[in-house]
């Protein structure tokens, strides 16, 4: 049986955030959201360096930015010059998160990022990488975590 998180005990996880400069807003539709994604969310705040993160019914971003004129929208596009962020499709009807965009001008943010998403997160729930334009980072992503059980 899936797990899921209502608004009341979502909003008290994400609350402490904001208290010390991180903001996570959940569109206001959202009346429930899967445990792990609510988990993956909680991690990706915990990195020093994202400040964003959104969560949709159906996407999560998060980033050190958001863009000027749309304040509760995290810069997640690849190769943009100051921007560190991760975008992810998510299904929970089959269970799986697609790393859709991904993006950090600094070494190595990307792999923390990655590494936020898998930190104990559940076996159930299968990686995917729809367009792969990275030269070798989701190669070795896959190979670092689940290798055998990725969609590329």
């Amino acid at each position: 049986m899936d797990k899921w998180v209502n608004k009341k005990g979502f909003k008290k996880a994400f609350a402490p955030y904001s208290e010390h400069g991180t903001q996570i807003w959940v569109i206001s539709s959202i009346k429930k959201l899967p445990a792990e994604i609510v988990k993956m969310a909680t991690r990706l705040a915990d990195l020093d360096f994202i400040k964003y993160v959104r969560v949709c019914d159906e996407t999560l971003a998060a980033s050190s930015e958001n863009y000027p004129n749309r304040s509760k929208v995290p810069i997640t596009n690849m190769n943009h010059e100051t921007a560190i962020g991760i975008q992810i499709i998510y299904s929970t009807e089959y269970k799986i998160i697609n790393f859709f965009d991904i993006n950090s001008p600094n070494k190595g943010y990307g792999g923390k990022m990655v590494d936020a998403v898998f930190k104990d997160f559940s076996n159930d729930w299968q990686p995917a990488v729809a367009m792969d334009w990275s030269n070798g980072f989701w190669d070795r992503m896959k190979e670092k975590y689940r290798k055998d059980e990725w969609i590329l």
